[in-house]
Protein backbone atom coordinates (compact mmCIF):
# COMPACT_ATOMS: atom_id res chain seq x y z
CA UNK A 1 0.00 0.00 0.00
CA UNK A 2 1.59 3.41 -0.97
CA UNK A 3 2.01 6.18 1.38
CA UNK A 4 -0.90 8.29 -0.75
CA UNK A 5 -3.40 5.33 -0.01
CA UNK A 6 -2.76 5.47 3.94
CA UNK A 7 -3.26 8.88 3.66
CA UNK A 8 -6.63 8.59 1.60
CA UNK A 9 -8.15 5.72 4.22
CA UNK A 10 -6.89 7.46 7.75
CA UNK A 11 -9.46 10.73 6.44
CA UNK A 12 -12.09 8.36 5.36
CA UNK A 13 -11.64 6.45 8.59
CA UNK A 14 -11.55 10.08 10.35
CA UNK A 15 -14.65 11.32 8.67
CA UNK A 16 -16.81 8.62 9.42
CA UNK A 17 -15.82 8.78 13.04
CA UNK A 18 -16.56 12.80 12.86
CA UNK A 19 -19.82 11.50 10.67
CA UNK A 20 -21.31 9.60 13.46
CA UNK A 21 -20.17 12.03 16.48
CA UNK A 22 -22.07 14.79 14.84
CA UNK A 23 -25.26 12.28 14.91
CA UNK A 24 -25.58 12.84 18.29
CA UNK A 25 -29.35 11.73 19.73
CA UNK A 26 -30.85 14.73 20.37
CA UNK A 27 -32.03 14.89 24.05
CA UNK A 28 -35.47 15.44 25.25
CA UNK A 29 -36.88 18.66 24.03
CA UNK A 30 -39.19 18.32 26.76
CA UNK A 31 -38.66 20.89 29.76
CA UNK A 32 -42.28 21.15 30.75
CA UNK A 33 -43.67 18.02 32.77
CA UNK A 34 -46.71 16.05 31.00
CA UNK A 35 -48.10 14.67 34.36
CA UNK A 36 -49.96 17.31 36.74
CA UNK A 37 -50.89 16.38 39.85
CA UNK A 38 -52.67 17.47 42.97
CA UNK A 39 -50.47 18.17 46.16
CA UNK A 40 -51.83 17.34 49.32
CA UNK A 41 -50.32 18.82 52.86
CA UNK A 42 -51.69 17.08 55.81
CA UNK A 43 -52.08 18.84 58.91
CA UNK A 44 -53.16 18.46 63.12
CA UNK A 45 -54.24 20.66 65.76
CA UNK A 46 -51.91 21.63 67.99
CA UNK A 47 -52.07 19.77 71.30
CA UNK A 48 -52.07 22.96 73.11
CA UNK A 49 -54.56 24.85 71.31
CA UNK A 50 -57.93 24.00 69.62
CA UNK A 51 -56.96 26.45 66.38
CA UNK A 52 -53.75 26.72 65.87
CA UNK A 53 -52.66 24.08 63.08
CA UNK A 54 -49.09 22.34 62.24
CA UNK A 55 -47.82 20.01 59.59
CA UNK A 56 -47.89 16.53 60.52
CA UNK A 57 -46.33 13.49 59.45
CA UNK A 58 -48.35 10.47 58.58
CA UNK A 59 -46.69 7.50 59.52
CA UNK A 60 -47.01 4.99 57.99
CA UNK A 61 -49.55 6.13 54.87
CA UNK A 62 -51.83 3.94 52.41
CA UNK A 63 -52.85 6.07 49.66
CA UNK A 64 -54.76 3.98 46.67
CA UNK A 65 -57.32 5.06 43.87
CA UNK A 66 -60.70 3.42 43.96
CA UNK A 67 -61.78 3.46 40.30
CA UNK A 68 -58.19 2.71 39.27
CA UNK A 69 -56.78 -0.45 41.00
CA UNK A 70 -54.13 -0.88 39.39
CA UNK A 71 -52.18 2.04 41.08
CA UNK A 72 -51.22 1.71 44.79
CA UNK A 73 -49.38 3.32 47.25
CA UNK A 74 -48.42 1.66 50.06
CA UNK A 75 -46.52 1.84 53.54
CA UNK A 76 -45.00 5.48 52.71
CA UNK A 77 -43.56 6.55 56.13
CA UNK A 78 -43.21 9.92 57.42
CA UNK A 79 -44.83 12.11 54.49
CA UNK A 80 -46.30 15.64 55.82
CA UNK A 81 -47.10 16.22 51.26
CA UNK A 82 -48.04 13.90 48.47
CA UNK A 83 -48.96 14.02 45.28
CA UNK A 84 -51.50 11.90 43.74
CA UNK A 85 -52.24 12.47 39.84
CA UNK A 86 -56.51 12.56 38.81
CA UNK A 87 -58.11 10.76 35.99
CA UNK A 88 -57.98 12.26 32.30
CA UNK A 89 -60.82 10.32 31.75
CA UNK A 90 -63.29 11.16 34.43
CA UNK A 91 -64.81 14.39 36.18
CA UNK A 92 -64.51 12.81 39.36
CA UNK A 93 -61.99 9.83 40.98
CA UNK A 94 -62.19 8.77 44.54
CA UNK A 95 -58.67 8.00 46.76
CA UNK A 96 -58.76 5.61 49.84
CA UNK A 97 -56.38 6.94 52.41
CA UNK A 98 -54.97 5.74 55.80
CA UNK A 99 -53.03 7.87 57.60
CA UNK A 100 -51.10 4.58 59.73
CA UNK A 101 -51.73 1.10 58.70
CA UNK A 102 -50.89 0.01 62.03
CA UNK A 103 -54.53 1.65 62.92
CA UNK A 104 -56.79 -0.37 60.72
CA UNK A 105 -59.83 1.44 62.00
CA UNK A 106 -58.71 5.10 60.85
CA UNK A 107 -59.36 5.63 56.97
CA UNK A 108 -60.90 7.69 54.57
CA UNK A 109 -62.59 8.03 50.93
CA UNK A 110 -61.28 11.36 49.24
CA UNK A 111 -63.81 12.26 46.65
CA UNK A 112 -63.01 14.69 43.95
CA UNK A 113 -64.77 16.50 41.75
CA UNK A 114 -62.92 18.29 39.14
CA UNK A 115 -62.98 20.34 35.16
CA UNK A 116 -60.64 18.83 32.62
CA UNK A 117 -59.10 21.44 30.56
CA UNK A 118 -56.85 19.95 27.90
CA UNK A 119 -53.62 21.66 27.40
CA UNK A 120 -51.25 22.34 24.40
CA UNK A 121 -47.40 22.64 25.62
CA UNK A 122 -45.75 22.44 22.53
CA UNK A 123 -44.74 20.21 19.23
CA UNK A 124 -42.23 18.14 20.80
CA UNK A 125 -44.18 17.87 24.07
CA UNK A 126 -47.96 17.63 23.10
CA UNK A 127 -50.45 18.02 25.15
CA UNK A 128 -51.69 17.20 28.97
CA UNK A 129 -54.51 17.82 31.19
CA UNK A 130 -55.03 20.81 33.73
CA UNK A 131 -57.53 20.71 35.83
CA UNK A 132 -59.81 22.84 38.09
CA UNK A 133 -61.12 21.32 41.99
CA UNK A 134 -64.73 22.23 42.10
CA UNK A 135 -65.14 19.91 45.12
CA UNK A 136 -63.26 17.30 47.90
CA UNK A 137 -65.76 15.54 49.72
CA UNK A 138 -64.41 12.92 52.38
CA UNK A 139 -65.94 9.87 54.38
CA UNK A 140 -65.80 11.86 57.34
CA UNK A 141 -67.34 15.06 56.51
CA UNK A 142 -70.01 12.62 54.94
CA UNK A 143 -70.70 10.19 57.94
CA UNK A 144 -69.13 12.50 60.84
CA UNK A 145 -68.06 9.52 62.59
CA UNK A 146 -65.29 8.99 64.80
CA UNK A 147 -63.43 6.56 63.43
CA UNK A 148 -62.27 8.88 60.16
CA UNK A 149 -59.60 9.80 60.24
CA UNK A 150 -59.73 13.18 58.32
CA UNK A 151 -60.99 16.01 60.40
CA UNK A 152 -61.68 18.87 57.40
CA UNK A 153 -60.57 19.17 53.67
CA UNK A 154 -59.76 22.70 52.54
CA UNK A 155 -59.12 23.60 48.81
CA UNK A 156 -56.11 26.08 48.86
CA UNK A 157 -55.35 26.31 45.07
CA UNK A 158 -58.54 25.29 42.82
CA UNK A 159 -55.73 25.59 39.39
CA UNK A 160 -53.97 22.31 38.89
CA UNK A 161 -51.43 23.15 36.37
CA UNK A 162 -48.20 21.59 36.91
CA UNK A 163 -46.71 23.72 39.43
CA UNK A 164 -45.09 21.20 42.74
CA UNK A 165 -44.80 24.29 44.50
CA UNK A 166 -48.36 25.27 45.12
CA UNK A 167 -50.31 23.55 47.60
CA UNK A 168 -53.74 22.38 46.35
CA UNK A 169 -55.20 20.37 49.00
CA UNK A 170 -54.72 21.34 52.80
CA UNK A 171 -56.16 18.12 55.02
CA UNK A 172 -56.63 18.31 58.76
CA UNK A 173 -56.75 14.95 61.10
CA UNK A 174 -58.00 14.62 64.28
CA UNK A 175 -55.59 14.66 66.81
Amino acid sequence: MTKRGMIQKLLLGMGVCLGFAACDKERDPCLEPKNVSVNLHFYRRAADTGTVFVDTLLPNMVLNPLDNPSVYTTGVRGVSRYSLRLSPLEDSCRWYLQPDSTQPGKRDTLIFRYERRLHFISNACGYTYYYKLNEVKTTGRILADTIHAIDSVVIANRDIEGDASKEHLKIYFHR
